[in-house]
């Protein structure tokens, strides 16, 4: 029997990983399925309507999550958008808001935040507001540390006479 096949990725849509031994850090966008292992620190962003996100056990994220449909069984810090399906393993620890249309969660999962159940089109629309909030303060934190770090290289250049 063909390994791919065994192990459930002989489909045509890809998968892709963060692996257990992976940080990664900034926006992350994917298509098809994404299963986080590892640790990412900021926005995790679906590109297609029919992706799904995985963060599992010893799964860390740190930002916002948009995906159609989101199982958690790690840890989220942060806000959680679905236009589809989420489901909380019993394992899951979530710290943020939750936006879906339906939810399902295990007994023994955590959740320290509020329940939005909307409709699609209004999650898609709050999405995108919020994915635009999101960019643009990450934005301006990149332009802060950049005028910061001109501003330390034309004082270290600069030349007193005494």
């Amino acid at each position: 029997m063909d390994l791919m096949k065994r192990v459930g990725l002989d489909r045509e849509e890809s998968v892709s990983l963060i692996a257990e031994n992976c940080h990664v850090q900034g926006e992350l966008r994917f298509s098809a399925e994404l299963i986080i292992n590892g640790q990412v620190s900021g926005v995790v962003t679906a590109d297609t309507s029919g992706s799904g996100l995985n963060v599992g056990t010893k799964g860390e994220v740190v930002g916002n999550l948009y995906a159609p449909s989101i199982i958690i069984s790690g840890q989220v810090k942060g806000d959680i958008y679905a236009f589809g399906h989420i489901e909380l393993t019993n394992t899951a620890r979530v710290s943020g808001n939750l936006f879906y249309q339906s939810l399902q969660m295990a007994a023994g999962s955590s959740l320290s935040g509020s329940l939005r159940q909307m409709e699609a089109s209004e999650i898609k629309a709050l999405m995108v507001s919020e994915e635009n909030i999101s960019r643009r303060t990450a934005i301006g934190r990149l332009e802060a540390v950049s005028e910061l770090a001109s501003k330390d290289v034309d004082d270290n250049n600069s030349i007193s006479s005494t």
